[in-house]
């Protein structure tokens, strides 16, 4: 009976092995998203108005958020539920894809190849922008709503470390 490598270490040493040496595990790479603002901005509202939500994975409370989702494409979505359920003026369900990213893309080249979702909550404060010492910034849906009048992108920056994958966001 063949043993089965349990742990990440011996499935990249069992790789190597069937591979060669030079095999390098896929990394991630840190990468900037770029969506339409007024698109993003609609889908939040769409949450925050919506008086019902839909939780994500693993997730005990549905309030208003934007699920970042990666498989064909990658785009944001609001979590809102409309009775009956409603499309905006393209006829999407408060989709909005990322640049160069849409439906029949393959973004696992820049981020991974799982398909991911990922909670954006709009109404609490983002622990890691903060700009006044505090170590917190702004709500999502306050960035998205106070962006200067000039800006027409929201920006997701997304960094990976030895903890993770760390999200950004950004308004231009």
């Amino acid at each position: 009976m063949l043993n089965q490598p349990t742990t990440p270490e011996e499935c990249q040493a069992l790789l190597r092995e069937v591979l060669g040496e030079n095999y390098q595990p896929p990394a991630h790479q840190d990468c900037t998203l770029t969506f339409p603002l007024d698109q993003v901005r609609a889908a939040a509202e769409h949450a925050i108005a919506a008086t019902d939500h839909a939780p994500g994975p693993g997730e005990t409370d549905a309030r208003p958020r934007l699920w970042w989702i990666k498989g064909d494409g990658t785009f944001l979505m609001s979590n809102g539920i409309d009775r009956p359920n409603t499309r905006d003026s393209n006829g999407h369900r408060h989709i909005v894809f990322a640049e160069t990213w849409g439906p029949g893309t393959d973004p696992s080249t820049i981020l991974g190849g799982d398909d991911l979702h990922e909670t954006l909550d709009l109404t609490h404060p983002d622990p890691g922008t903060g700009t006044d010492g505090d170590g917190e910034g702004p709500a999502l849906i306050e960035l998205l709503r106070d962006a200067p009048d000039h800006a027409t992108r929201f920006l997701l920056h997304i960094t990976h470390d030895d903890d993770g994958m760390a999200l950004t966001m950004t308004t231009e």
